[in-house]
């Protein structure tokens, strides 16, 4: 029989537990990284690719020169750098390709820089929160979902929503939220004010009624004076409800569209745009080396295999972005054909979860795909982003949208006169329901819309 342990000591266990979890390898990491950099981007990313990897070479000249200079006599010290000991080290350890691209929006760089203060102590914190910043829009807005990122991060729903909100609580406060009632939750905690205040209560409870100033019926929902409800309500208007709309650009940079939809004989066709990049293919003297391993030293062979790999991997992203792209936009031209073909004004929003299962990609993939890139058609130039619904949309919200945008710009419908139409159309709700949900739509009340015009 064991003994007892005596009072007050540890014991120490082991134990196994069978673990089923996704992570990046850095083929992976650079595939979506390639697949989310837009055309300008992509430029700058392949003369990094260019400068580091001298397997890595541009089809220019004429052919038979080409064919000339590839069986000239060579010597593979020519690939290394000056000083082995010292110069090839330092190259190795430069950041990924992409790391350096500064094709970012203000808020990204201001995010980049708080983001990279904060989770410096912590690798896996950092790569987290950089897939979070990457998923913000320009209202500062999150609208993946964490068990989505958490799969395509190989870690846990935990780990995501912890380092989430370190992060709302970052300059500017409130960011990476998902939608305003968080954001101005989290501004009012960091002022101090905690779960009884009736800031915090009116956001909670009576959140419908703060949008449309009914300062009566919110002191019957609290059961508070209306004198209290006012001086609240003093408080959250100097509250920011989209913490990123401050860094947007006032002015517009020029633009360069990563796809083209055309006419081509009386049909509208899509085309991507890779024209500002150059050919590229494989060295031919590294393929001798590896064609002819036993004429080089194993340092040399491996160089050269390891450089090859890197530049084989960039080539094939840079195809599987070319046929993502491809059929992503092929998807948006379907649905939008009346709008792209100038028969209608109104787009038909799409979902990226749907997206995603028609492609046979993740919802995060397409997220990427359509991230900072644009459109050409023939009725102007857009995000690529304005085609999809923001966050995880349903048949409601998206009839709510439909209705709002064919509305009388002079004389919007007011949320009541919304919820008669959806309730003719087979979806009963309430009034109250549909400012809830034209709230998650970010669409501003009836006054707000017929002031914007």
């Amino acid at each position: 029989m064991r003994p007892t342990p005596p009072y007050g000591t540890q014991r120490l266990e082991t134990s196994l537990r069978p673990e089923l979890a996704l992570h990046l390898t850095p083929q992976m990491r650079l595939r979506l990284e390639i697949l989310q950099a837009n055309i300008l981007s992509l430029e700058e990313m392949l003369s990094l690719e260019l400068q580091q990897n001298p397997a890595l070479e541009l089809i220019e000249g004429e052919p038979e020169a080409e064919e000339e200079r590839a069986s000239e006599e060579f010597s593979v010290d020519d690939f290394y750098p000056h000083n082995p000991g010292a110069d090839y080290e330092e190259a190795e350890k430069r950041p990924e390709p992409g790391s350096q691209c500064t094709d970012r929006s203000p808020l990204e760089e201001h995010m980049m820089l708080a983001i990279t203060q904060e989770f410096s102590g912590c690798e896996t914190d950092y790569r987290i929160a950089r897939y979070i910043l990457e998923g913000l829009d320009e209202d500062g807005f999150l609208h993946e979902e964490s068990n989505s990122m958490a799969q395509a991060l190989g870690t846990t729903e935990e780990e995501v929503e912890r380092v989430r909100r370190r992060i709302q609580f970052l300059e500017p406060v409130g960011i990476a939220s998902r939608d305003i009632p968080e954001a101005l939750l989290v501004q009012l905690e960091t002022l101090g004010y905690n779960e009884e205040s009736t800031e915090i209560r009116i956001i909670k409870e009576g959140f419908d009624a703060l949008l449309q100033k009914r300062i009566t019926s919110l002191a019957k929902i609290l059961r508070l004076p209306t004198e209290v409800i006012a001086e609240a309500f003093e408080t959250i208007s100097r509250l920011d409800p989209k913490p990123g709309r401050n860094f947007r650009e006032i002015v517009c940079r020029s633009v360069q569209p990563d796809i083209t939809i055309r006419y081509r004989e009386g049909r509208l066709e899509v085309a991507v745009n890779e024209s500002p990049l150059p050919g590229l293919r494989l060295s031919a003297k590294f393929k001798e080396i590896l064609r002819n391993p036993k004429r080089f030293s194993s340092e040399e062979v491996e160089f050269a295999r390891r450089k090859l790999e890197s530049a084989q991997l960039f080539i094939k992203g840079i195809l599987q972005r070319r046929d993502t792209l491809h059929r992503l936009a092929q998807n948006v031209l379907l649905s939008n054909y009346d709008f792209f073909s100038g028969r209608t004004s109104q787009s038909t929003p799409l979902l990226m979860k749907n997206m995603a299962d028609e492609l046979g990609l993740h919802a995060s993939t397409i997220s990427r795909a359509v991230r900072d890139k644009y459109i050409e058609t023939p009725v102007g130039i857009f995000p690529l982003r304005s085609f999809f619904a923001k966050g995880k949309q349903n048949p409601l919200r998206s009839k709510l949208s439909a209705i709002i945008a064919s509305e009388n710009k002079d004389n919007p419908l007011t949320d009541e006169q919304i919820a008669e139409q959806l309730t003719r159309m087979g979806l009963k709700i309430s009034r109250r329901t549909v400012a809830k949900h034209r709230l998650k739509l970010n669409i501003p009340d009836r006054f707000q819309r017929k002031a914007l015009g």
